[in-house]
């Protein structure tokens, strides 16, 4: 059984505040490391619908969404973990599919 977690960081913010920037090596290592599959996606966060998200996507903020696969638990917890060390707090979604890293960075804070 596969266990999934997403959570996304804001990377304007992250390179303004802390001079930091997200790369797919990083991502890549800690994925080896603990035997885990991580996937990221660039999107905008603000559009309600469809036709807002057209209308509006020039004013929307960017985010970059981190999804963490793996075959059990305490590996996909261990790497957020990582990435929480290595980059700082971040934003979870609504639901289930945030709801590890939820817990994980409710432990964590």
């Amino acid at each position: 059984m596969t266990i999934t977690t997403t959570f996304y960081y804001f990377p304007n913010d992250l390179f303004r505040q802390r001079g930091v920037r997200i790369t797919i090596k990083d991502l890549e290592l800690i994925a080896q490391k603990y035997g885990t599959k991580i996937t990221t996606k660039a999107d905008k966060l603000g559009a309600i619908g469809p036709i807002s998200y057209f209308l509006l996507k020039g004013l929307q903020i960017d985010i970059l969404k981190i999804t963490v696969e793996g075959n059990d638990e305490e590996s996909v917890k261990a790497s957020i973990r990582e990435i929480y060390s290595k980059y700082g707090p971040y934003e979870v979604f609504r639901g289930k599919e945030s709801a590890l890293a939820k817990s994980v960075l409710s432990e964590l804070k």
